[in-house]
């Protein structure tokens, strides 16, 4: 490493990808420092998998406890101590490290806590230091979208990094965006007794997902917990008064009103890009950074992997992509991104889990295909857990090659595993048919679609 650098390799961010990224370079011989604005881990562990994990968690079991009369359950007076419920919360924080640099500094790695801003291409200013780095990880992740939504700044709104913290529950909330994140937050909140109500601009809920899926999760939310769905409603105002919260949204054209108690803001968030990088070199859209197939940006001694890049999130992508940077910036190597067999998930329950194309995909880009819908109910396992609402749905072309696969089923994110490692590996439906599946199980389902279409 030159002297004139203060460091071999800087990473900005330690959620998903900065952490990997940084422990990687540090495991490698690098020099290596991290930057964190917020809480060290980052969203995943301080905001998003480990608190909603634990968060769903508990909701679905005590939801289905309540609902054990069926199996023979005494539970019609089953309650929940909500602090309690906050505190487990935060201990599943605690023990995943959330907040804690710890394992930073046991891999000789230097921590700057504090916003970070390029001031040139090989320069950031973090509060009172000046760094220098021969090489960069951009990884900032994304933050709170609220364009075209008046009134945000003068009315107090969760998002869904605060939401779940909130110390008191709401009579009534209402969540704006009907997406993955909107729905694990709306049936979370419902699970638990509060009136909820969804805001979606599209016509349906997961618009992302095939109209099969909306529908299972529409009904399912309407009927279990009552939760009123409000599509085509984009919500253009926000106002409070001392009593409520007012939402003001349009909807087939007509301009209309909601009084509600709490409001959550769910939109599609933005790339964090506001750091200096015009500074740096780096060209970027409001979509994100604008990097190559290596994960390389514009300029060359700088990478970025995560959010920051747009498109699909989640955690299992943002590390791949860092190990992927990391390795092609500190090695020397032109490693290609490789996102064949990564999986989209919605932990509700049912969860749903989606790896390849759906239907909606495939008819976007004019790719043929067959596919066959196998409903959950025609399976053991829907009997034995008295579970109706969901199926996997399988794509293949006409050589039996898998393009895709959605399932919507309890342990969606455990069943469709195995279509991930078949389609990542290049195995076709005639051999998920042949494979032997537990024939109690979920994955059965998938057997049977596998052998539908062979």
């Amino acid at each position: 490493m030159s002297k004139k650098f203060d460091y071999q390799y800087l990473v900005i961010g330690s959620g998903a990808a900065g952490s990997a990224a940084a422990l990687l370079a540090a495991g490698l011989g690098a020099k290596t420092a991290i930057v964190e604005s917020d809480r060290w881990g980052g969203t995943t562990l301080n905001y998003r998998d480990v608190p909603y994990g634990a968060a769903l968690g508990f909701a679905q079991n005590y939801s289905e406890a309540v609902a054990g009369a069926r199996f023979g359950m005494s539970s019609t007076s089953l309650r929940y101590n909500y602090p309690t419920v906050l505190n487990w919360q935060a201990a599943a924080v605690r023990r995943a490290g959330g907040g804690s640099r710890k394992i930073f500094e046991n891999a000789g790695i230097e921590c700057y806590h504090g916003s970070a801003r390029f001031i040139s291409p090989y320069e950031i200013v973090v509060g009172n230091h000046q760094i220098s780095s021969e090489k960069f990880l951009l990884a900032t992740g994304t933050n709170l979208a609220v364009s075209g939504i008046t009134g945000v700044e003068e009315v107090n709104c969760w998002s869904p990094d605060t939401v779940l913290r909130m110390a008191k529950l709401p009579k009534a909330l209402l969540v704006v965006g009907g997406g993955s994140t909107g729905c694990e937050i709306a049936e979370y909140f419902a699970s638990l007794g509060v009136q909820v109500l969804i805001a979606e601009a599209q016509d349906r809920l997961l618009p992302r997902e095939d109209p099969e899926v909306s529908s299972v999760i529409e009904s399912r939310f309407k009927k279990r917990f009552q939760i009123e769905i409000l599509t085509n409603s984009r919500v253009v105002a926000l106002t409070q008064d001392a009593k409520s919260k007012q939402a003001i949204f349009v909807r087939g054209g007509q301009e209309k009103s909601v009084r509600i108690d709490a409001i959550v803001l769910a939109t599609t968030p933005e790339p964090a890009v506001d750091f200096g990088l015009e500074n740096a070199g780096v060209k970027y859209t409001y979509r994100g950074v604008v990097v190559n197939q290596n994960l390389r940006t514009s300029n060359s001694h700088i990478w970025a992997a995560g959010d920051i890049l747009g498109g699909e999130s989640s955690t299992e992508k943002a590390t791949y992509e860092a190990k992927l940077a990391t390795t092609n910036a500190l090695r020397k190597v032109n490693n290609e991104a490789d996102y064949t067999g990564f999986v989209r998930l919605t932990a509700t329950l049912p969860k749903v889990a989606k790896v390849g194309l759906n239907e909606l995909e495939c008819m976007q880009i004019g790719q043929k295909y067959r596919a066959a819908l196998i409903p959950i109910d025609t399976i053991s396992a829907s009997n034995t857990n008295d579970f109706r609402e969901g199926f996997v749905k399988m794509l293949v072309d006409q050589k039996h090659n898998i393009l895709g696969t959605t399932v919507v089923a309890p342990e969606a994110d455990l069943i469709i595993q195995e279509v991930a490692l078949a389609i990542r590996n290049g195995l076709r439906t005639p051999e998920i048919a042949a494979t032997p599946h537990i024939a109690t199980s979920w994955g059965e389902a998938v057997r049977i679609a596998a052998r539908e279409l062979s």
